[in-house]
């Protein structure tokens, strides 16, 4: 097998996956059904390492062994040993119950000779605690943390036996422990039956195997972690993650973003590039900068070159809002694969469904080369026109620089007489810069329309091609994703060829959970694949989706919330050097405390496959200033920014006389919050739009206490209606909201939790979701918190005056044409700073705002806007009118009712 390093690290990580067991739900052995799990009796041989190999009934064996064979993917086989049983208080009174092991082992079963039983194997030294069910049962009061539970390194003797026994009852709300003592003599199933009817929990000598469901967050992956361990063949960009030198790149398709009905940024430009150049790219994309829909034209990008791509997230949402953006912003109306979990399934086969009976658009291939040819002639048009543009800005300097020195009288005879006159005529009648721009603009315009038509032309095209060619393909795979179990689903996988597959679904966009339900694990299946909010990934579950490409791009933001891992750093250590690797190399391959961007960048060629996104625009100026001072060192333009914003009320501090109660709830400000959510939805009861609400407190308890009263006093109808979400950063990181409610829940005694809000990354998280309006409860005095504290810079910043205009040199011709403009009722703003560049003027009369971009006028206003910031400034909202100084100063009112136009 080549690449043995990279196989190692496979390993490495397949093994933290399995410790980590996020979603193991081992808490009730009763939920599960009577023939996938049964008590051991007698004495414990497995764990306490009498024999290796654990002889199981024939029943037994033959049932477990049936059931994991169909479902091998979906239940995971499991030795455990120690179970806590009885019934667990619920804060609400109420009481659940509880069976479910201290730990346990990932096991297997082996026929025996003769094949009529089976033989239950496990490795010692392969243990994982049950940390669901050990979260729900910890003693926080104590200084203990989960990660001091003493696992036995081997077997489980009467020392380790003993550790075990005094750190349960020491940690948990576990306070029966003697019963336990006895093992590795086991008790009966009639004893085992009488604890777990108790009403209060105790650990008892018990074993039991059973076959668990995997849960959603790890079924299929650590099946798939395995195949790729035994792989072959891995693709480039698993490779270069895994620190190996990929194969020779062939020459790879190109980027061409004029095809796309959209208008591109540089850096969003670059990143197509970058996805059809480099093994493995990055985009870094902070909030609200159109993360998202970049996304989504690098996918459509890719389809016009013919390939195929997955899109891929832990986020339901993340998936969801890239569809919805391919679908709405760029018309792709069938070529989107989307859902989460069985939906998805269920889309897919009624698109296979309708396609065999032939419900699909009749589009000729006459009409699709037609619309090809028309785009074609539209983009020469637009790079044209471009230079035309560029040309008549450049000729007007010039025409401005002749009249200036004409009026100082530096022009040599021929000059004045001769020249002068012909310019000044030729300005006259030369069609006007923003006359150009106008074209332009109409220009990309309608090739963005006839753009989104082709789109769907070449696709209704592509499907009917392959239906006359490959119909007997749609069928088997239609058959495929409708068996009812994973061993049928495999078979049938098998005989289908996925490039003739991919070629009708194009787009898949999955998340990462529900990715081995509808693909087989094929290297290079995907041409490209896209992760988003790549630092809430772990790094072994994106392995599979970095098997299935040729090359990967990875997008996330380094400075937002990342994956939360409960390993161990010392169990992480001892699995490292298990796999063969260095324990200096921990900090390079972590899985505990790298996401898969940080992975990326330690693996990235060049820093040339790096682009960062930098134009923000979702929230208003006032919104987004402390997180682009602080976390992104200015360097985000933020696209909103207007004159009169530094004094408008979309950011607010509401300071609360509420305390922190011992529950972790402040009662104040959540009566606060009820009534601001109610009032929003009276205000906007009666509007057809419904600005969406979001109530954030970083503490769980306060999250929820929230939800209770809102459940109790507000109208359901009415908070769908408003889009209500109300969770802590965690769960609205990828989320946004017009008016964003922060409840911080502490108050002047709260120093130790106030600082848990002195984290970057979810303070940021935190402060950057709103898009109109935010209002910050506190109960708090941010002067009692340290001088660096995040809570208190925010809350000091509030106070700073955001930059306005810039003074700067105003000249007689600029301050004239200022003067015009304000008799006609307009203000005027000169050197004004939006979207990361200083305007010459920004005017505005009622309403309408207007960016006026000088033109050979004398000093700061002489030269011109190259065509790109024109398009961020569109991007923006604001119109710019390219004006010369040549027209100022020989037609003035032709030059002003040219502004008045447009206002």
């Amino acid at each position: 097998m080549t690449h043995p390093r990279a196989h190692q690290l496979l390993g490495f990580y397949r093994s933290c996956y399995l410790a980590d067991s996020r979603d193991l739900d081992l808490d009730n052995l009763g939920k599960l059904p009577a023939n996938r799990w049964a008590w051991l009796d007698g004495r414990e041989e497995l764990a306490s390492g009498g024999v290796p190999l654990l002889p199981l009934s024939a029943e037994l064996g033959s049932a477990l062994a049936e059931a994991q064979a169909l479902y091998q993917r979906e239940l995971q086989l499991v030795y455990g040993v120690l179970p806590i049983c009885g019934r667990l208080q619920l804060e609400t009174g109420a009481s659940q119950a509880i069976c479910g092991p201290l730990f346990y082992y990932e096991a297997s079963l082996q026929p025996t000779a003769d094949g009529q039983s089976h033989l239950l194997a496990i490795d010692p030294q392969q243990v994982h605690g049950n940390w669901r069910l050990l979260r729900r049962l910890f003693d926080e009061s104590g200084n203990d943390s989960l990660d001091g539970l003493p696992l036995p390194s081997a077997i489980l003797d009467a020392a380790s036996l003993g550790q075990l026994l005094a750190w349960v009852a020491r940690n948990t709300q576990v306070r029966e422990v003697s019963e336990a003592a006895g093992f590795p003599q086991l008790m009966g199933d009639e004893a085992l039956a009488k604890a777990q009817r108790r009403r209060s929990l105790s650990l008892q000598a018990g074993a039991f195997v059973a076959l668990v469901p995997r849960g959603s967050g790890s079924r299929g992956i650590a099946h798939e972690l395995q195949l790729l361990q035994e792989a072959e063949r891995l693709s480039p960009a698993l490779l270069q993650l895994l620190g190996e030198t990929p194969p020779v790149r062939q020459a790879g398709s190109t980027s061409t973003p004029q095809r796309l009905p959209a208008q591109l940024s540089t850096a969003q430009c670059r990143a197509l590039e970058n996805a059809a150049r480099y093994p493995l790219s990055q985009i870094s994309g902070p909030p609200g900068t159109g993360k998202s829909y970049s996304l989504a034209a690098l996918a459509l990008d890719r389809y016009l070159q013919g390939e195929s791509v997955l899109l891929v997230s832990r986020s339901t949402q993340a998936v969801r809002v890239i569809a919805h953006k391919l679908r709405e912003d760029f018309g792709l109306r069938d070529g989107v694969l989307e859902g989460d979990g069985q939906s998805l399934r269920q889309s897919l086969r009624e698109r296979l469904e309708r396609l065999l009976q032939g419900e699909i658009s009749d589009v000729s291939e006459q009409f699709e080369v037609r619309q090809r040819s028309e785009l074609e002639v539209l983009t020469q048009a637009e790079l044209r026109l471009s230079t035309d543009f560029r040309k008549r800005c450049e000729q007007a300097i010039r025409w401005s620089r002749l009249l200036l020195r004409a009026e100082r009288g530096s022009l040599a005879f021929w000059q004045r007489w001769l020249q002068v006159p012909w310019v000044r005529k030729r300005i006259g009648s030369s069609v006007r810069p923003w006359a150009l721009l106008d074209e332009l603009r109409d220009c990309q315009q309608r090739r963005q329309l006839l753009s989104r038509e082709h789109l769907n032309s070449h696709r209704s095209l592509a499907l009917k091609r392959l239906l006359v060619s490959d119909r007997a393909l749609f069928v088997r795979y239609n058959q495929a994703i409708r068996a009812r179990n994973s061993q049928r689903q495999l078979a049938l996988f098998e005989d289908i060829d996925p490039a003739r597959l991919l070629a009708a679904f194009p787009i898949w966009v999955v998340t990462l959970d529900e990715l081995h339900r509808l693909l087989p694990l094929r290297p290079e299946l995907f041409d490209v694949m896209v992760m988003d909010e790549a630092t809430q990934c772990d790094i072994a579950s994106a392995l599979p989706a970095f098997q299935r490409c040729k090359r990967a791009v990875v997008t996330g933001d380094a400075r937002q919330l990342r994956h939360i891992s409960f390993l161990s750093r010392v169990r992480e250590t001892q699995l490292l050097q298990r796999a063969g690797l260095q324990t200096e190399e921990r900090e390079a391959w972590s899985y505990r405390d790298n996401s898969v961007l940080d992975l990326v960048g330690l693996q990235l060629a060049s820093q040339e496959a790096v682009v960062f996104l930098d134009e923000h625009f979702r929230s208003r100026p006032a919104l987004i200033r402390f997180s682009n001072e602080l976390f992104y060192d200015q360097r985000l333009r933020v696209m909103k920014e207007r004159p009169g914003g530094e004094v408008c009320d979309s950011l607010q501090l509401l300071r609360i006389e509420g305390q922190r109660g011992r529950n972790g709830v402040n009662e104040a400000e959540v009566e606060r919050v009820l009534e601001l959510v109610a009032g929003h939805l009276a205000e906007y009861r009666g509007s057809p739009l419904k600005p969406s609400i979001g109530v954030l407190s970083p503490f769980r308890d306060q999250v929820e206490r929230i939800r209770v009263r809102m459940g109790e006093t507000l109208p359901l109808e009415q908070l769908r209606e408003f889009r209500l979400l109300v969770d802590t950063p965690y769960g609205f990181q990828g989320e946004e909201r017009d008016l964003m409610i922060l409840s911080f829940a502490i108050d002047r005694d709260s120093s130790q939790a106030a600082s848990y809000l002195n984290r970057a990354d979810l303070f940021n998280v935190a402060v950057t979701r709103a898009r109109e309006r935010q209002l910050l409860l506190f109960s708090g005095d941010e002067r009692q918190l340290p001088a660096t504290h995040l809570l208190r810079r925010y809350l000091e910043f509030l106070h700073k005056p955001a930059v306005s205009g810039q003074a700067g040199a105003v000249e007689v011709a600029r301050q004239n044409l200022c003067q015009a403009l304000e008799g006609q009722g307009v203000s005027v703003w000169s050197h004004y700073p939006v979207a990361g560049q200083i305007l010459d003027l920004f005017c505005r009369r009622g309403d309408k705002c207007l960016a006026i971009d000088l033109i050979g006028f004398p000093g700061e206003g002489e030269g011109f806007l190259e065509l790109e910031r024109y398009l961020v400034l569109a991007r923006a909202g604001l119109e710019t009118l390219p004006l010369s100084f040549g027209l100022w100063h020989e037609a003035p009112e032709q030059a002003l009712q040219a502004v008045l136009d447009r206002l």
